[in-house]
Parts: C-alpha cells; structure tokens; sequence
C-alpha cells in the first residue's frame, strides 16, 4: 500500500530490504515514522499484528489520527488542484496552527483536525522538504514531472478509495506523537516476544545536509540511537534496521552488525538544472545497519 504523501529521505525503495531483516516480529516499531512507507509495505499482513509509529511531528501524527477517524474528510481536502496562491496560504495556516495542533492531539486521545490533516498532505505533496514549514519562504509548487503524492495523475481519480483503504490498514497501528523514547524507553518492547525496529532518524551532522529540512528536526539524535541500537543489539530479542549515511554509522561493523549500501533517488535534486547537487551527491552515501540477529546476515 502506498504512503499518501512523499516525505524528506523516505525509504520506500529499500522496504523490502528491511521486511527481509526483519522478518515477522511479534512487535514492530517505526519511531521516526514519517510517511510510513515501511509500514505500509509489510508483507503478508494481518489485523492482528501488533505495531506502533511515532513522530515528533504533530503534523504527521494529525494526519494518521484523522484518517484512521474519517478518511473521507481527509481526502476531501486533498481533493483540490495544484495551485501556488493556495500553497501560499495553506502554508500559513499549518504554520499557525503548529502548536495548537500538538497540544489537542496530546490532550485527547480522539480529537484529530481532517482539515488540517488534509491540508498537509495536500501541501507536502506540492513540495517536499526544506521550505515547508519557513514562513519566509514561497516557494512554487513542484511542477517538473507528472505529479507526487495525492497529485501524481494516477492517485487523483483514486483519492477517497484509497484514504479508506488505509484507513483500515491503520485501524491496529498505535501511533505515538513525541520524543523517539517514549516508544524506545525501557525494556518492555519485548514483552510479547521479538521486537522489530526501524529507525530511520534525521541525518546527524556528520551528514552535510541542508538544515531545517524537518518540522521537528536535529543533528544529534542519529548519534542518540546508535548508541541505544548497541546496547541492544546483542540481544536476540531484538531485530533493529538503522539508516542513515555510511560515514555515521559505520562503527557499527565492530560489534558484529552488517550493512548494505544503497542508491537513493536523490529526491527533487533529480530535476535540478545544475550538473550537480547536494541530492545528488548524498544518495550515493545511503545505508541500512542490520543488528546482529537479523536474518539479513544469514542471507
């Protein structure tokens, strides 16, 4: 099933990859969660499996929480042409209703905002990435190819159908909105037997990216969870994916992990003019780290 909207590094390229690593775990948790693309492709899925996504995003938990709630709102106001006066303006509204959003969302368990939520992915769809969220900023909306998100040719016919099929993908998911430890503290990730974790943090400063690329981003906490995946590594409760650049995670390969290197798209640095970007350099470093009882290592 596919994510409704694109996301800033998503990793729907390599999400057979890490379903291969981890195979099927009592307990999968995505604490960066994002688009979640990996979630959605969960091969051979049923009801009854147990998972949880977070972001520190209240943006992005809305838009999960409203479309398990009413999809049909949702998709209604995604339902809307590609327009640059109405990014402009949507644009604002996500931005002033930032902070309010996060508060009702941890205040009460059932109030979700569709129009808020639809307007995300709406907008999010027309540009992806640094800009979204900078008020100062106007950017044009992303014309270069056919369409992303709730705006390729093929998903606009498609737009309520497919929020209702998600939906009831969602009707089991848990989805936290917050810190990455509040579902990553503790032990009790394996209470109900193997846990599988993929973390997919923001680039660190070791990375050379743009800043601000994220509502919610940081330098540091790529660092955070490489240290939290060599605490638990060794222990074979746990299966744990870690992407991220080569360069910051390649310590790792002491302590008995394994790596894969992949090419990622390059994101809309694809259809930039200029020869060469930072897009386009930075896909070239992509990795997935597999803790030492992965299946990948037995491959």
């Amino acid at each position: 099933m596919k994510a409704p909207f694109p996301y800033f590094g998503g990793k729907t390229r390599v999400a057979s990859i890490v379903w291969d690593a981890l195979g099927q775990p009592k307990h999968y948790i995505e604490p960066f969660c994002g688009s979640c693309a990996v979630l959605l492709l969960r091969p051979n899925w049923t009801p009854d499996m147990t998972e949880t996504v977070n972001d520190a995003d209240g943006h992005i938990a809305n838009v999960w929480r409203s479309l398990q709630f009413n999809p049909d709102e949702v998709a209604k106001w995604c339902d809307w042409p590609v327009n640059h006066a109405d990014l402009i303006a949507r644009k604002k509204e996500l931005n002033l209703n930032t902070e309010r959003l996060l508060e009702n969302l941890c205040n009460d368990a059932r109030w979700y905002d569709p129009l808020l939520a639809g307007y995300y992915i709406w907008a999010v769809s027309c540009w992806i990435g640094h800009g979204l969220f900078c008020l100062n900023r106007n950017q044009i909306p992303h014309i270069a190819t056919a369409g992303t998100g709730v705006h390729a040719k093929g998903n606009r016919p498609h737009i309520y159908e497919w929020f209702a099929e998600l939906s009831k993908r969602l009707r089991g998911v848990r989805v936290v909105c917050g810190d990455w430890k509040r579902v990553c503290g503790g032990n009790w990730q394996t209470n109900t037997g193997i846990c599988g974790i993929f973390f997919d943090p923001p680039y660190s400063d070791v990375a050379d990216r743009c800043k601000n690329i994220y509502a919610v981003d940081s330098e540091s906490v790529a660092h955070d969870v490489q240290k939290w995946c060599l605490e638990r590594g060794a222990n074979k409760k746990y299966r744990i994916v870690l992407a991220g650049y080569y360069e910051e995670h390649k310590r790792m390969l002491k302590y008995d992990w394994t790596v894969i290197k992949w090419k990622a798209q390059g994101g809309y640095a694809n259809t930039a003019q200029q020869a060469e970007t930072r897009g386009k350099t930075n896909r070239h470093r992509e990795a997935l780290f597999f803790s030492p009882h992965c299946f990948w290592e037995r491959k």
